[in-house]
């Protein structure tokens, strides 16, 4: 049963990254790099708005749900009001700033019109499916959503004019996803809040809920800084130019995202239990390998590769994407590194461990970027989003190895060294091949060689005992 949701999911994933990424070429070659900045720092203001909004309570759902600790009507009853009532304050507090701050009329104009996305992205109930296990439902939530983002930015973008739809675009994105997650909760008859809860003690469970939730709040944050805030720290330093140009090599990479998009939701309710039982080392040599086989060789994959892949994609007007795009491969490999150790926390009922130790990141993350960006730009940003998940994943072991014996760092090493053995191939290779095609197909084929060696001689003994 789990390797038909991983696939479907997996399926999924795949094709709403494809639709995303042809959309996000199409449009950089429309609209050019800065009104990319504008939108890219408008996405990234308003996504830590909705945090806030949100307040940690959809991932402390998410994990009582997931546990069985908490019936969903109950857990709805308890959320969904203060949930709307700081969305609406946050959007207030946001059109205010943005008519009275001063700040650029263009990113004024982009902060005021996709304002709306907040309440769409903190109301919207996809979590439910993720806690409940019914990750086809939630992945076909995300196709369909992909599908109608793409036909609308294919459609309405066609000259560097159509600049001034991207907002109205975005907040169309947000709410596509929250009405077919509400349209799948009624049909399933589940959208029901415990009206139970609405007595004389509402309030002190509200205030119970937040202050528990503040710590999943600290790692929503810290996990915001690790993939977006570098974007206003890069405006705030350089130029909406200068993000468009980072953003477009992000872009790049993070469809790697997807991959915990895919595992962490498929495997989150097994690591829950399995915690809970006190069996997790079997759930955890399969969600070790899906973190790593496919992020690991990124880094050393793209310091090969970036200058073939942004002429190709984006084209020489991007040509400064490349030196971005070199570091940032590192960010996906150490990524990994870091999410494979303490995503599982937010399952395992340490919200606390979970929260200090991306709070940490976040905190080294902002130091370096400040540091960096004035300087080096968009490859400052880069360093800093390597260097601080490097700081979360060696911060998050010592947590690990305090609840579970699993050799993880076993894992990673042979993981890192399967990369490494692809690039001197390659390198060696170079000296007689030009032909970038070619070199990337032989990395592949001998990585892929290497990961099957290795599942046949380690993993499949572990596997057989995985829930």
């Amino acid at each position: 049963m789990m390797d038909g949701k991983l696939t479907f999911r997996a399926v999924a994933e795949a094709v709403a990254l494809l639709l995303g990424a042809a959309s996000m070429i199409y449009m950089s070659r429309v609209v050019g790099p800065e009104y990319v900045g504008f939108s890219a720092a408008t996405s990234a203001v308003l996504l830590l708005l909705a945090r806030f909004a949100d307040g940690g309570l959809t991932a402390l759902s998410s994990q009582r749900l997931a546990r069985d600790d908490d019936t969903l009507g109950s857990l709805l009853a308890l959320t969904v009001p203060p949930k709307i009532a700081l969305s609406c304050a946050v959007i207030a507090a946001t059109l205010l700033v943005a008519r009275l701050a001063g700040i650029d009329p263009r990113l004024a104009y982009f902060l005021s019109t996709a304002v709306f996305l907040i309440f769409f992205e903190v109301f919207s109930p996809a979590w439910v499916f993720v806690a409940l296990g019914e990750i086809n439902t939630a992945s076909f939530i995300r196709v369909a959503q992909s599908s109608i983002y793409a036909l609308v930015v294919f459609a309405f973008i066609r000259s560097p004019l159509d600049w001034q739809k991207l907002p109205y675009i975005m907040v169309l994105n947000s709410a596509l996803g929250c009405v077919l997650a509400l349209l799948f909760l009624g049909r399933r008859r589940v959208l029901s809040l415990d009206r139970r809860q609405f007595g004389p003690a509402y309030g002190r469970k509200i205030r119970q809920a937040f202050a528990e939730s503040r710590h999943f709040l600290k790692a929503d944050l810290s996990l915001y800084v690790f993939t977006t805030s570098d974007r206003l720290i890069l405006y705030y330093f350089a130029t909406p130019h200068a993000v468009g140009i980072y953003e477009a090599a992000y872009k790049i990479i993070n469809p790697f995202y997807a991959i915990s998009s895919i595992v962490t939701p498929t495997m989150f309710r097994p690591l829950a239990q399995s915690f809970k039982q006190g069996t997790p080392a079997a759930v955890l040599s399969r969600f070790t390998f899906l973190m790593l086989v496919g992020t690991v060789p990124l880094g050393f994959f793209l310091l090969l590769f970036s200058d073939s892949i942004i002429m190709t994609l984006y084209g020489p007007s991007f040509s400064e994407s490349i030196a971005c795009l070199q570091v940032l491969g590192f960010a996906i490999s150490l990524g990994y590194a870091a999410g494979a150790i303490v995503l599982p926390f937010s399952a395992w009922n340490m919200a606390r461990e979970y929260g200090a130790t991306m709070t940490y990141g976040n905190i080294f993350n902002v130091l370096l970027n400040v540091a960096l960006i004035p300087s080096l730009g968009g490859v400052g940003a880069a360093l800093s989003t390597v260097a601080a998940k490097l700081a979360v994943a060696l911060a998050a072991y010592r947590h690990f190895r305090n609840v579970t014996d699993y050799p993880i760092l076993s894992d990673l090493l042979l993981f890192a060294v399967m990369a490494c053995a692809p690039l001197l191939l390659v390198l060696a290779l170079g000296l007689a091949v030009e032909n970038a095609v070619i070199l990337m197909a032989v990395y592949a084929a001998s990585y892929a060689a290497l990961v099957l060696v290795l599942v046949r001689t380690r993993y499949s003994r572990l596997w057989k005992d995985a829930v």
